[in-house]
Parts: C-alpha cells; structure tokens; sequence
C-alpha cells in the first residue's frame, strides 16, 4: 500500500475554508475583506491545511513546494495592502463630506478599522458634500472595496447646471441593503470598506471610509447559519483526510519494513543449519572420537598419546607403528630383530 499525501487537495480545502472565515469576520463585524485581510487570511489557511494533509513532504516534494509558492504569493499581496488598512478613511483635501446616523456621526477621515461609522438595517444617514470650486458635468460612483476590487453599487451623473458647490440628502440604508440582498439573497451585515468617487470637468474628488452595520446576532440570519455550517464542515473533514493520509503513510512504512524482516527470520545463522539439518551427527560429534582416532585393544599409543592419521606421510615419531615393521623387546630373539621379507624372499640375517 503507497503512502498517500494530498497536498493539492489540502490547498483547496484552505482555500474554502479561508473564505469561510473571511466571511465570517466580515459579517459578524470584525474586519472587512480587505487585500489584507483577505490574501492573508488565505494564505495561512492554505498552507496549514496542506501542512495537515501532506504530513510527509518528502514524498510529495513538487507539489508541496508549489503549493507554498503559492501562499506566499498571496502572503505578498496581502502585505501590499497593509498601507491601506493602516491609514484608515480619506476624502480629497478639495472637498468634504460627513454622515449622521443613530448611532454615529463622522467624516470619512475619521473612520478607521478599529472605529467604523456605525448604523444599524432600518437607519436613514443624513449626509452632506461640498467642494471648493464648482464642479461641472460630473460622474459619481459608490461602492466596496472588496480585497482590494472595487465593486460598484450605485452610480450617478450631473451636469450642475446650478454650479452649486454643495449637496445633502438622506441615505435609507434598508433601501441599498434590501436592493443588494433581493439579488443576491443572503442578509447582509458586519463591516464595509465603502469608496467614492467623482469625477467633472475641473477635478476629481476621491472618499474612502469605514462603515459597520450593526448584526443581529453571531447565529441569527441565513447567511450566519451557512457559514458556521460550512466552518464545522470543513474542519470535519480536514480532520477525516487527515486520519487518512496518516493511516495511508503508517501503512506504507509498516509495509516496506515487513519483507525485509521477515527474510531475516527465514535465514538463520549457518551453524544453526547445519545443526537443524543433520542432527545425529550434530550431537555425536560432540563426545566421541572418530573412528580414524580409535586405538585397537592392544595397540600401543604413540607419542603423547596420538594416534597415528592413516595416509599420512610425515615422519613418524618414535612409538609409531609402522604397516610391516615392529620394534625388538626383550622377547624376541637376537636374529629376528629388524628381518623384513625382501623381493626374492630370502633371509638376509643368514648371508
């Protein structure tokens, strides 16, 4: 069984996840999805879950190096927008501009992250623009800043055949929020990086601010309920593939190490063969002598009590017996000692 890493897999699980906690912070007025708080957010969650399901780098190198390269593409984006976040709201020193809710009153300077202009769903935002020159034929524009994308959500002209170089009104936020939901039918709330823009024939102002609607609640909403569906789910089964990956990679190395181990087992010591596979010689040899070292009764030892090796042609030490030959005692007579037959049979001792 091959170990089984999912380092691809494991990016696009963070990929949603990281969407998912985006979300949340953004709905339950913590943060907006800004450049930075997007890519950022991404990138540790791509990377943590590809951590979590790849476990053993070395067996999928490419791709988790290619995966990395990728989080820390977006980690540099989400670094490109810090300036952004830090500097807070802004407005063109050439116009002006400000809001009063029920709940707050501010300039768009004046809001920040930290401190967003506040209004709750049924608010109705009394707002006022001026200029320092009049502005003519002018086109103006509204909308999110969404991970550093401008998505427009209303857009007007004028030609100021007035030349007024100032305007107010009043902003009913359940009318733009109702015309946002109706098309896309999630309720929204939580905290938005708002711009604007206008453009005339003498110049252009441009206005960025923060503003948070107020929720209704962590689990109160549709919306609000999908994404903490989706949060558990995911973490659900990040955890399962996981188990998996590690079972997978466990079984690779018990697997791999199992033949060798056994081969070793199998082929026992040499000595222990031969022991196994002639066992009566194995246990004979142990106190007998063989037959080759075995004196005949009667037979005298040589020296030191050695025995003599048939076939073996070295000299012999004294006390060797010899194939045709015996020593004189004191038995024999004189004229027999050292006779040895010769070739014609004839008695030497008598010549």
């Amino acid at each position: 069984m091959d170990a089984q890493p999912r380092p691809l897999l494991g990016s696009f699980l963070g990929l949603l996840l990281g969407i998912v906690v985006v979300a949340l912070l953004w709905q339950l007025g913590v943060v907006p999805p800004d450049r930075l708080v997007l890519f950022g957010v991404l990138a540790v969650t791509i990377a943590l879950v590809t951590i979590v399901l790849t476990q053993r780098t070395a067996l999928v190198r490419k791709r988790f190096i290619l995966v990395m390269v990728l989080c820390g593409l977006l980690a540099g984006v989400a670094v490109a927008g810090l300036p952004g976040t830090i500097a807070g709201g802004s407005i063109s020193e050439a116009c002006s501009a400000d809001g009063t809710s029920s709940l707050d009153s501010k300039t768009p300077d004046q809001t920040s992250l930290a401190d967003p202009f506040d209004v709750t769903r049924t608010d109705t935002v009394q707002w006022n623009g001026a200029s320092a020159d009049v502005l003519t034929n002018w086109r103006s524009a509204l909308g999110l800043d969404i991970g550093g994308f401008q998505v427009k959500v209303w857009d007007g002209s004028s030609a100021n055949d007035e030349r007024t170089q100032s305007n107010s009104g009043a902003a009913d936020v359940e009318s733009y929020l109702g015309d946002i939901e109706g098309s896309t039918g999630i309720r929204l709330a939580g905290i938005y990086h708002v711009y604007g823009h206008l453009d005339a024939d003498q110049g252009t102002c441009d206005m960025s601010a923060y503003v948070r609607v107020q929720g209704e609640g962590a689990f109160t909403g549709t919306l609000n309920m999908a994404l903490w569906i989706a949060l558990a789910a995911l973490i659900l089964i990040t955890a399962i593939l996981a188990g998996v990956v590690r079972h997978s990679i466990t079984r690779s190395a018990t697997v791999a190490g199992g033949p060798s181990s056994a081969a070793v087992a199998a082929d026992p010591p040499p000595t222990q063969n031969r022991a196994k596979g002639n066992p009566a010689r194995a246990e004979s040899g142990r106190g007998t002598k063989p037959e080759s070292q075995r004196s005949a009764p009667g037979e005298p030892m040589g020296v030191e009590g050695q025995h003599p090796m048939p076939g073996d042609d070295e000299p012999r030490a004294r006390g060797d017996i010899a194939g045709g030959t015996r020593e004189p005692d004191a038995s024999s007579p004189p004229g027999e000692a050292g006779a040895t037959p010769n070739d014609g049979g004839t008695d030497t001792s008598q010549r």
